[in-house]
């Protein structure tokens, strides 16, 4: 019984490290990807007085989202802050054998977004399904403590690890919320953005779009090859021109351009000005519809069928005014929480060389590969 009683304990720390491990992983891609999204060369100053201007050019995004993910009551938390009401994050203070109630519940549901509050208190079944899966989640987790898995050193470690990361995004926010002005971004700052980014961002040029089927160039090829590779286009384009096989088609079994002949050769949307001179010649001078005859380019034989030609359009302001507004919050936001990472290494020293970091990799290196 002993035994069986370790092998379930062992099966489950593997089981809740690897969650866990998981868990986090994801939610560091989410951030990693979040950061690369915003990563920009504008510079955006924050001035005496909490006034903020942008400066430089930007790349825009049509994904966006809110700094602050958390309805955050400032006054209240300034003062729990004050009055060191904090909760303890330490694995001991967490009482497993408590079942579930109706104070958690409310906290659960404080702790929620408007949007996701309002809609779980407006439908009663919706509700119940929360409840439900917390009571799931509950009585799995009184489980795993009867079994002391929550006593195991890799599980300690990450449960508070997600402790710390917790109130690391609470803080983080509470002070990003508490020093973007109420009026961040004016409409003033949206309009300038708008107008300097315009002819980059929200001008889209002459744009064509484009099917091709794609037969390369041997590496070093002679003359009896690309004569060969010619003879080859020449039958594609007299199937498709006498209608015994349609473009798509031989696109998928003729094509070796592998990002666009499983879409039958379409290319999408292309800028006329990016295509390369020969095929662009082509398009100018065709119709909708028409296929080429072999283009030759330095890297193969391209057989071109012509699309719509979308002129060219300027977006307009009112078009992406939301998007610019979440824009410019989102940018901030990552230059306020870069400052506040440097305000607490200068006030909470981490003394970490570039020694020390080797001596670690080296014996961690050692230890996982002796």
């Amino acid at each position: 019984m002993k035994n069986s009683d370790n092998q379930l304990i062992r099966i489950l720390s593997i089981a809740l490290v690897l969650g866990s491990l998981l868990l986090i992983f994801s939610a560091e891609m989410s951030h990693l990807k979040s950061k690369k999204e915003i990563t920009t060369d504008e510079t955006i100053y924050i001035q005496d007085g909490g006034t903020i201007s942008v400066q430089d050019n930007t790349e825009l995004t049509e994904e966006t989202e809110e700094i602050v993910s958390i309805d955050i009551d400032v006054p209240q938390a300034e003062q729990d802050i004050e009055n060191n009401n904090w909760a303890n994050t330490t694995v001991e203070n967490i009482d497993y054998t408590k079942p579930l109630d109706f104070e958690h519940i409310t906290l659960l549901v404080a702790n929620m977004n408007a949007n996701e509050r309002e809609r779980i208190l407006a439908d009663q079944n919706l509700f119940k399904q929360v409840i439900e899966s917390e009571a799931n989640n509950r009585a799995a987790l009184m489980s795993a403590a009867s079994n002391q898995l929550n006593q195991h050193t890799n599980v300690k470690f990450m449960m508070e690890r997600n402790a710390d990361n917790m109130l690391l995004e609470f803080y983080l926010n509470l002070l990003i919320k508490r020093k973007l002005p109420e009026e961040f971004p004016s409409n003033e700052q949206i309009i300038a953005y708008y107008e300097s980014n315009k002819e980059t961002q929200f001008t889209f040029p002459l744009r064509v779009r484009v099917w091709q089927i794609f037969l390369p160039k041997p590496k070093d090829a002679s003359e009896n090859e690309i004569l060969e590779l010619q003879q080859k286009a020449e039958e594609i384009i007299s199937k498709i021109k006498k209608g015994t096989n349609d473009f798509s088609n031989l696109a998928v079994s003729q094509s070796q351009h592998e990002q666009s002949k499983s879409r039958g050769g379409y290319m999408g949307v292309m800028e006329v000005d990016g295509l390369l001179p020969e095929i662009k010649e082509h398009i100018l001078k065709s119709k909708v519809g028409e296929v080429s005859d072999p283009i030759e380019t330095d890297s193969g034989l391209h057989i071109i069928k012509r699309g719509t030609i979308l002129a060219e359009e300027v977006i307009m302001f009112e078009q992406v005014e939301d998007q610019i507004r979440q824009i410019l919050i989102k940018q901030t936001g990552m230059q306020l929480k870069n400052a506040i990472f440097d305000q607490a290494r200068e006030d909470y020293p981490q003394q970490i060389s570039e020694s020390i970091i080797e001596d670690w990799w080296q014996k961690l290196k050692n230890e996982i590969n002796p």
